[in-house]
């Protein structure tokens, strides 16, 4: 075989790498599998077995048997092996593996190819080494220059390794992890065995239990543990654990997960060595502590993945001679054998985790999500989609358009149907632009901000659309409060300032008669008086939304109230009759005297402000009866007070908004008589303050009637 120079100089690299290796420090077992990794660099093959014998005799003693971690699941055939001892030669095979072949199993055959070499020297057979590789040409590659210059090299470890008959060499300390590490045939049947359930394996803790539930099987311990690590924090995380009892468990299941410093214990060690380690009494070892009562063998081993240690199985017993060699080699092979699956089932948990928290936040938001396809057909939305739109689950079918189904379903609600499907209509002949609009709804009133944008694939394709809807309502709302707040405040204030200005004006420039400079000294009293009006609402109904009033109260008699309003309100029923309609025998009430004066009477000068014709004006109090109070109301006794006019009335499209702060309904004979829109806004908050409700009846033209109710004293407010 003719061998390029390049690839000359490539194994004689190797052969120097695999030289260091073998003659370190480090157990044997450690060597060995760094310098089997080595050789699979070099000489891709798929799995390698080291036979020898460590004391200085032949073939017949006790074997020892080493394997690379990932092992083929096929088992060795043993008699190739004696064949080559008896050859004493390298030799080349092409064999069949599983099915029926000898040493096979219930796997499907394969075709295989087979190294063997006899470890010779000073006439002494030390041992076997073997080669298996998937490929039947793979192992051709492997010169026999490189395995003859590497024997040599494994026959001194080999007789360096049988100066130490007890298995431990010179330098390691007692309770290191032990060098003779063998899979009893057994233990590799189990992990034959396991291979499928691994290669399903997808869930995370499924895979972690399975792999602990085997440890404690193979190695008798009797408790376990698999802790994940977390090298951001440099900490482990229990992730599952056996024999601790139910409360550790149910902690697992309930609270956060416990976590502990790699520096500490002996999974730390494990984590920070990156080899598995075995004590047989961490009680007397400096730095460790027993994971739990009564318990002192312990045994980690690593899950080395990219390199680093992803996770540790821990091991524990009460027994010091619990573990040996044949637990630790099988853990260390399981642990090996688990490095794929677990990568495999981290990565699927990961992207369960990113999936499960976008999928809540996309449910949760408060904005309405939808993503639409290039034909404007609903693939997918949030809850709040159907909420805002008032959906409501009425869409059953599977095919939903934007710009048929979306449009009929809001059309009576619509109130410019043709600016949203000059929208849908955008969205189609400009695939590629960012799009807003507001949709304004009416029964109820409801102002939607919709924006659309392209989504697209991974090649910068464009596969549809995403719309987004904000309910904007209360923003607008608010920016229409602010303008009317800024509109009919400065009207109200400038036209008493402009009175009381103009007439003062006149009185400091001219002399008037007597009774003319009294009427305008009574025209700038009336106009600050109204002045002050306005500005105590304005303080009233802040203190009122901060919360800031406090109730003064008392058993009261509404009579007394009435009396005293009544005289007040004199002067101001010159156009108006007022009836006034109580009960016999009408309770005492328990409430602020002043602010239950103030919400009669604003609701009185309301009736004559709004019925500029004159007429009656209805002033009825008694005790309500259960059927009179409205829908919702506390249960208990109540006193209902009511107050109707035949004035202008109110449209129902405007009843629902009389009680928002600075809302005038728009018409007319409301622009003629003026007001800053508070008066029911503060009545209301007071009458809610004491525990009741107040309502309207009223019908356009014909009058209206407000009714509210306040709370009867009990015994307990009359002590």
């Amino acid at each position: 075989m003719t061998v390029r120079p390049d690839q000359s100089a490539q194994m004689l690299s190797a052969f120097g790498t695999a030289a260091r290796l073998l003659q370190g420090d480090d157990p044997l077992h450690l060597r060995l599998h760094r310098f089997f990794d080595l050789l699979r660099d070099t000489l891709h093959h798929r799995d390698t077995r080291l036979t020898c014998w460590l004391q200085s005799v032949g073939p017949g003693s006790t074997r020892q048997q080493y394997y690379s971690a990932d092992a083929w699941p096929y088992p060795w055939d043993d008699r190739l092996a004696r064949a080559v001892a008896r050859g004493g030669v390298i030799a080349r095979r092409v064999i069949t593996l599983g099915g029926d072949s000898a040493g096979g199993s219930q796997l499907p055959a394969v075709r295989a190819a087979y190294l063997g070499a006899p470890i010779m020297w000073g006439g002494r057979l030390w041992g076997i080494f073997e080669l298996r590789a998937e490929d039947v040409d793979g192992l051709q590659v492997a010169t026999d220059e490189l395995i003859n210059g590497l024997l040599p090299q494994l026959a001194a470890v080999i007789a360096r390794e049988g100066e130490y008959p007890s298995g431990q060499r010179a330098n390691e300390r007692a309770g290191d992890t032990p060098t003779g590490l063998t899979l009893r045939a057994q233990d590799k049947q189990q992990l034959v065995a396991l291979n499928g359930s691994l290669d399903e394996a997808i869930d995370l803790h499924a895979l972690l239990s399975l792999l602990l539930r085997r440890a404690l099987e193979v190695s008798g311990a009797e408790t376990g543990a698999v802790a994940l690590v977390d090298h951001e924090r440099a900490e482990l995380v229990l992730h599952t654990c056996e024999g601790f009892g139910d409360e550790a468990g149910a902690s697992l299941q309930s609270g956060p997960r416990q976590r502990w410093s790699v520096e500490t214990g002996l999974a730390g060690r494990v984590v920070q060595s990156g080899r598995a380690l075995l004590v047989r009494d961490v009680t007397v070892e400096p730095g460790l502590h027993a994971a739990g009562a009564g318990l002192r063998a312990e045994l980690a081993a690593p899950i080395v993945i990219g390199g680093r240690t992803a996770a540790v199985i821990i091991l524990s017993s009460p027994r010091s001679n619990a573990f040996g060699d044949d637990q630790l080699s099988f853990v260390r092979a399981l642990c090996a054998r688990a490095a794929l699956p677990l990568s495999r089932a981290m990565h699927y948990q990961e992207a369960i985790e990113s999936s499960l928290y976008l999928g809540q936040v996309f449910s949760s938001l408060p904005t309405g999500l939808a993503l639409i396809d290039i034909h404007g057909k609903v693939l997918r939305s949030n809850p709040a989609w159907d909420s805002l739109w008032g959906l409501h689950g009425r869409v059953v079918r599977e095919s939903f358009h934007v710009s048929l189904d979306l449009i009929a379903h809001l059309l009576p609600r619509l109130h410019d149907p043709l600016s949203m499907t000059q929208f849908c209509d955008t969205m189609q002949r400009s695939p590629a632009k960012d799009l807003i609009t507001t949709v304004h709804l009416t029964h109820p009133a409801q102002d939607l901000e919709v924006r659309s944008v392209p989504t697209r694939d991974s090649k910068d394709r464009i596969t549809g659309r995403l719309w987004a809807v904000s309910d904007v309502t209360r923003e607008r709302e608010s920016d229409r409060m602010k303008t009317e707040f800024v509109s009919i405040v400065s009207h109200e204030l400038r036209t008493p300032l402009t009175s009381i200005l103009g007439y003062t004006e006149l009185l400091l420039n001219r002399e008037f008669p007597p009774d003319e400079r009294q009427q305008f000294i009574t025209t700038v009293y009336t106009e600050a008086g109204r002045l002050s009006h306005l500005v105590e609402d304005l303080l009233g109904m802040s203190r009122i939304e901060a919360g800031k009033v406090k109730l003064n109260r008392w058993v009261i008699s509404l009579t007394n109230v009435l009396y005293e309003l009544t005289t007040q309100l004199n002067t101001q029923l010159m156009n108006h009759r007022l009836l006034i309609d109580i009960a016999n025998e009408l309770p005492p009430i328990y409430a602020d005297r002043d602010k239950v004066k103030q919400i009669i009477f604003n609701l009185l000068t309301n009736a004559i402000k709004y019925s500029p014709r004159g007429g009656e004006i209805q002033l009825g109090i008694h005790e309500a009866r259960p059927e009179e109070l409205p829908a919702g109301h506390a249960a208990g006794r109540w006193v209902l007070v009511s107050v109707r006019d035949q004035g202008i009335g109110i449209a129902n499209d405007d009843l629902p908004r009389i009680w928002e702060r600075f809302y005038r309904v728009d018409n007319t004979n409301t622009r003629r008589i003026g007001g800053t829109g508070l008066g029911l806004s503060i009545t209301r908050g007071l009458v809610e303050l004491h525990g009741g409700q107040i309502a309207v009846e009223s019908e356009l033209g014909r009058g209206s009637r407000f009714f509210f109710t306040l709370p009867v004293a009990n015994e307990l407010a009359k002590r």
